[in-house]
């Protein structure tokens, strides 16, 4: 099956049968019980936002698993508010491949002359971790709001400067944190702002692939990504949980990396699907496990500035069993558990176990950029605020780096000095 089928296929079957979850789809209204999550607009800052209902000029940099599964999918469903222009890889033959499989009219072996010829409104920036600073400040240059795959960069300072140049630019730089737009980690914010937590001291994530190393890319080759499943599963994970629980800001972590499985041939049977390609990978690139110089296991803790502390461990390759993990957080009044989502309380005598019930996600892969993109074209329309925020990508990044560098110096960094 093509991939645009297996896309529209899902989208009609979730779609056309559960009318309840059309509310869903606008994760930026409202929540999953209808509690509104973030304001309208009423002082809109950027320069584009009286663009009313034009449809927004699209362009694509980087063709490889994410856009094609990911971002493509999700412009191509607002199809009255944006139309893909162009697509560009630095492997053309890459790019015209995917041009021709998602019906997009021009492809480029030269993002630069992409930008300059079809002069886009919104650029999806969906490269190597490491090329994310280059084209995000290509794309502002050329007038283009950016939405940028996570991590927003390979470093601290090079996130700080690409944000500075979307606000000297008057863009917008909205980081792909996609995670937070799932119907269950909506639920689980507004559990946590309606108090049902109390105050929140403690959380704990732990996101292990049995063997989930990504084999299509360059995730494995440090010179390319900056990091490992830190930088590729931890930084959701993280974002996540401080996003729940209203984004108190970190001072201090102490963490650890290994490279203990993945440098190694083992001659197992693995599946895309497990390391992170649902519906897998279009133009893969041949994967060399000598090349493999990141970590394929992170942990750490993180300390906050409310004196609330967070333990997070992440694997791409680990002998545990599949798919062990998930994240809860502790309050003085509950619990919270997600993935899934259950609330631990106590009810006048009795401790009870309270299962929320949300509406599922519709079955459509990467379902989360479907409504980044839908909010991202509310944002630059002056109709919604932006939900990820530059303070907060830079909070999550800084916290990932200090973990690495603790890794390094074996001592706990204090991020507040």
């Amino acid at each position: 099956m093509k991939s645009m089928d297996l896309f529209t296929q899902a989208r009609k079957e979730q779609f056309d049968r559960e009318a309840p979850l059309a509310a869903l789809g606008r994760p930026s209204l409202t929540g999953p019980t209808g509690q509104r999550l973030m304001a309208t607009h009423t002082d809109c800052e950027h320069e584009d936002g009286i663009m009313a209902k034009q449809r927004l000029k699209v362009a694509i940099i980087g063709t490889g698993m994410i856009a094609n599964a990911g971002h493509i999918p999700a412009w191509a469903n607002l199809k009255e508010d944006v139309e893909i222009v162009g697509v560009a890889d630095i492997e053309e033959g890459r790019a015209q491949e995917t041009a021709k499989r998602q019906g997009v009219t021009q492809a480029y072996g030269d993002a630069q002359k992409m930008l300059v010829e079809l002069k886009p409104d919104i650029v999806s920036v969906c490269t190597p971790n490491v090329y994310h600073k280059e084209w995000t400040l290509a794309a502002l240059e050329a007038g283009a709001h950016v939405l940028c795959e996570k991590p927003v960069a390979a470093s601290y300072a090079d996130a700080l400067e690409m944000f500075e140049a979307a606000e000297a630019a008057g863009k917008i730089l909205f980081v792909g944190q996609s995670s937070r737009f799932g119907s269950t980690t909506m639920a689980a914010k507004e559990l946590a702002e309606t108090g049902q937590l109390g105050e929140m001291y403690y959380a704990d994530i732990t996101s292990m692939r049995r063997r989930g190393v990504p084999t299509w890319g360059r995730f494995h080759m440090k010179e390319h990504s900056g990091g490992g499943p830190l930088y590729d599963t931890g930084v959701h994970a993280l974002d996540a949980v401080l996003w729940i629980m209203g984004n108190p800001r970190v001072v201090a972590v102490s963490g650890a990396t290994y490279t203990k499985i993945a440098g190694r041939d083992e001659g197992l049977v693995t599946s895309l699907a497990d390391s992170g390609a649902p519906v897998g990978v279009f133009t893969p690139r041949p994967y060399d496990y000598r090349e493999f110089d990141v970590e394929d296991m992170g942990v750490g803790f993180v300390r906050l500035d409310n004196d609330a502390t967070i333990s997070i461990k992440v694997s791409w390759a680990a002998n545990v069993p599949q798919g062990v993990g998930g994240t809860m957080i502790l309050g003085t009044k509950g619990g919270l558990s997600l993935w899934p989502l259950r609330l631990v309380r106590n009810m006048s005598r009795y401790q009870v176990d309270v299962t929320p019930q949300v509406p599922a996600d519709p079955n459509i892969p990467f379902y989360g950029h479907w409504r980044e993109t839908e909010h991202f074209v509310k944002v630059i329309r002056c109709e919604e605020e932006l939900i990820v925020r530059r303070e907060e990508v830079l909070n999550v990044l800084r916290a990932l780096e200090g973990l690495y560098q603790s890794a390094r110096e074996g001592r706990e960094v204090r991020l507040d000095e």
